[in-house]
């Protein structure tokens, strides 16, 4: 495995820390927002963040004609269908909960790697497959069982965990001289507008938060999260191979249910600690470096 250099492990621990804690975060916005309205400042805040960069430091606003559809199908994946799905389904579960559906992304991406990019399917990543299905089928099974439970929240986290993974796939076939700020502003350009057509169709209810707590939960995402912490994630997504890149999301959902705990008061049940457990072991399956074959099987 390469060596991270201090760049890259700054962005690393960045995105760690800060992604984990947005989870209780959103739940404080959402409490009192509307999801499309939260949502949809998100992305406009995104959005401006990285005009603004380009236009200051000089960086072009184009993208090649040849990359338009690629740039597409990213888009709607990584920032409409993530961001719609996953604020949706926060309304309806914990934040600890939540966040451990939602980063099942790097189980989605070998499954993705084996149909997009032909690599092959080892045994251990078919284990690490079955165990951490087998996690997230318990968080679904209790949620049909629970008396409040939300399965179809559960699974429209599921879902954006996939699509999350498939726009993964796509940018990281973007070449390297397009800068990533560049990429972003595309990508909230063609992702941003399901949001915003949602917004005018079903947004509803306050435009702003009142409680204190809401107002850090907005503050929160519109100049930290879609601001660095995109472009941070998306930096190393182009600039790391997948392996270094899954250990990072590994550890978000660990953050965010301790930090679910410590600012929301959540109280997870026993099937949170086994998914979790079950999908931090799936991960590391997946993530550990394939043995050298031994002499008597190189021959």
């Amino acid at each position: 495995m390469p060596v991270i250099g201090r760049r890259e492990l700054g962005l690393f621990v960045a995105v760690v820390l800060l992604w984990g804690v947005n989870w209780p975060m959103m739940k404080m916005a959402l409490a009192e927002l509307n999801f499309w309205v939260f949502r949809s400042y998100c992305i406009a805040a995104g959005l401006l963040w990285f005009v603004a960069f380009n236009l200051k430091r000089g960086v072009p606003l184009t993208l090649p004609r040849e990359h338009w559809g690629r740039m597409l199908v990213c888009a709607l994946c990584n920032v409409a269908a993530w961001n719609i799905l996953s604020a949706a389904a926060l309304t309806m579960l914990p934040s600890g909960r939540a966040g451990v559906l939602a980063y099942t992304m790097p189980l989605w991406v070998v499954l993705l790697s084996r149909v997009f990019l032909g690599e092959v399917l080892t045994p251990s990543r078919i284990a690490a497959i079955s165990i951490g299905m087998g996690g997230i089928a318990l968080l679904l099974v209790d949620e049909f069982q629970a008396l409040r439970g939300a399965p179809v929240a559960a699974l429209m986290m599921v879902a954006s965990g996939l699509l999350w993974a498939v726009g993964i796939v796509l940018f990281k076939g973007f070449p390297k001289s397009i800068p990533t700020t560049t990429l972003m502003i595309w990508s909230f350009v063609l992702g941003g507008w399901p949001l915003f057509a949602g917004l005018a169709l079903f947004g509803h209810g306050p435009w702003l938060p009142v409680a204190a707590s809401a107002w850090a939960g907005l503050l929160f995402n519109v100049l930290v999260v879609f601001g660095f912490c995109w472009f941070a994630w998306n930096e190393l997504v182009r600039a790391l191979p997948a392996q270094i890149t899954g250990i990072s999301s590994l550890a978000v959902p660990i953050v965010g249910f301790a930090s679910g705990m410590l600012l929301l008061g959540e109280r997870p049940r026993p099937f949170d600690y086994v998914a979790l457990l079950a999908i931090v072991v799936a991960v590391i399956l997946v993530l550990r470096p394939a043995t050298k074959p031994t002499r008597q099987a190189a021959r």
